[in-house]
């Protein structure tokens, strides 16, 4: 069987806000925790809807690049917003600059609240291009 990684700590990420890691990686896939658009200077949500989305895909790139992954290699994504009618066109812009051509699947779900009273949360599943979790002077755990 092939051995799980798991990854807590990613430079340029705001670490995980509870008990779970960033990512879990099985058999060429990643699994990426909902991430959200969180300052890492404050460790608060960003002010304002589209700076947190913006913060979002970028963190985004930088767990998919650590994990071995990219963009171009999400298979499916899963949205969580406060407010669809607001949010929902703002994502859609952001996911059409993020994943150009190679759009993943997606479900976006308007939810009641999120942690931190935040607006935006969201998670992918990605194919991996490498052995993820190489050293490259960045913690994380294995197993």
């Amino acid at each position: 069987m092939a051995e799980i990684g798991r990854t807590s700590h990613i430079d340029g990420v705001p670490g995980p806000t509870g008990p779970w890691k960033w990512t879990v990686a099985w058999n060429g896939l990643v699994f990426v925790s909902g991430v959200r658009g969180i300052e890492l200077s404050t460790g608060q949500p960003a002010n304002g809807d589209e700076r947190r989305i913006t913060l979002i895909f970028e963190h985004l790139g930088r767990i998919l690049r650590e994990a071995g992954s990219s963009f171009d290699s999400v298979l499916s994504s899963t949205v969580y917003v406060t407010d669809m009618m607001h949010l929902r066109p703002m994502v859609n812009d952001a996911y059409i600059k993020a994943f150009g051509a190679n759009l993943p699947t997606r479900t976006i779900v308007e939810v009641a609240g999120l942690n931190q009273n935040d607006s935006v949360e969201i998670e992918v599943v990605a194919v991996t291009r490498r052995q993820p979790f190489v050293d490259a002077g960045i913690s994380h755990n294995i197993g």
